[in-house]
């Protein structure tokens, strides 16, 4: 496996980040962690200061607005820019707004990615597409202003990101926090990818700190590619015991929301017949591959899935035993004396 470990975030990701929790609070509901540095609590209260600060920027609400539409994919117009062209962990580290204007101003749809807003009709009339859309008329205008106007609208979130930069930079945190990821050794991967069924192989990884998501790991599949994020306020020792670390109760509550979202129940029911793959999974439920992942992100998090590379795919399974124990619990705790 080739590992690159940087020692400061993913900024892109990072801001996009804390644009989305300032809107709509935070991305995933998440399971406490034991394994706390220190630094924990005031990371917490630096986190707090952060967003505070950040919600009192303009026009977060037309960028960074979630949106369920009918068919329970999600829109986000940040989401859109960002992402239409490049995965996350591809965004240019320089230049990245002219590059990205370049991309919009010369729309090319063979240049888009695949799984790129698919309910939009790209090829033949996008602009009825998006008047279809089950969004704010607002919300409609701001996406067709992106395709007709992309300088407009880009330089706009740019401005937003040069904000929250100014306010990461005026927050008292000792930048050494983010040499938490330097303590990460192979060992610790192995065991990382271990749990979720993943075996170590040539795919190259990349992992980055995080102060946004200082309570979290986020784990993320991109195409032959994995992103590891290690929030800033974690034990070295949270990597390798995350899915251990959790009480009975605290993973029960979080098996009870994940049951209650209606994709995420979905995709439960589809694996229960057999592995899929993304696009696979993506095709079966009328979503796009990134709404997907987003999904698994989460089901992982609560250890109800598992997944494996094959031929350059990544599958996903049912961990059976994990959904089995927590049936079980909750059947002790209502139906028990």
């Amino acid at each position: 496996m080739k590992k690159t470990i940087y020692n400061e975030p993913l900024w892109y990701k990072e801001w996009r980040d804390l644009g989305f929790e300032c809107v709509n609070g935070p991305k995933a509901i998440s399971l406490d962690i034991k394994q706390k540095n220190e630094h924990f609590q005031n990371l917490k209260k630096q986190h707090d200061v952060l967003v505070r600060k950040a919600k009192k920027i303009k026009n977060l609400q037309t960028y960074f607005q979630s949106y369920q539409l009918d068919n329970n994919e999600i829109l986000c117009l940040a989401d859109f820019i960002l992402n239409a062209f490049f995965f996350v962990s591809e965004f240019p580290k320089h230049h990245m707004q002219e590059e990205l204007i370049q991309k919009f101003t010369h729309f090319d749809t063979k240049e888009l990615r695949e799984d790129t807003l698919k309910f939009i009709d790209f090829q033949k009339d996008y602009i009825e597409s998006i008047r279809k859309l089950s969004i704010d008329n607002e919300a409609k205008l701001d996406l067709i202003e992106t395709l007709y106007h992309p300088n407009k609208m880009i330089h706009g979130l740019f401005e937003i990101f040069k904000q929250f930069q100014e306010i990461y930079q005026s927050i008292d945190y000792n930048p050494m926090l983010f040499n938490c990821t330097h303590n990460i050794n192979q060992d610790d991967l192995n065991q990382f990818f271990g749990h979720i069924g993943l075996k170590i192989d040539e795919t190259p990884i990349s992992i980055y700190p995080t102060f946004v998501n200082y309570n979290k790991l986020i784990f993320m599949v991109e195409d032959y590619h994995y992103v590891l994020l290690i929030g800033a306020g974690l034990e070295n020792t949270a990597l390798t015991s995350y899915h251990e670390s959790r009480s009975e109760q605290q993973k029960l509550e979080y098996f009870l929301k994940v049951l209650s979202d209606k994709s995420k129940f979905e995709i439960l029911t589809l694996l229960k017949k057999k592995s899929m793959y993304g696009h696979e999974l993506a095709k079966a439920m009328n979503l796009k591959t990134p709404t997907i992942s987003y999904h698994m992100d989460a089901l992982l998090d609560g250890d109800f899935i598992r997944i494996r590379k094959e031929n350059n795919r990544i599958y996903y399974s049912l961990n059976e035993a994990e959904i089995e124990h927590m049936i079980q619990y909750l059947h002790q705790k209502l139906l028990k004396e």
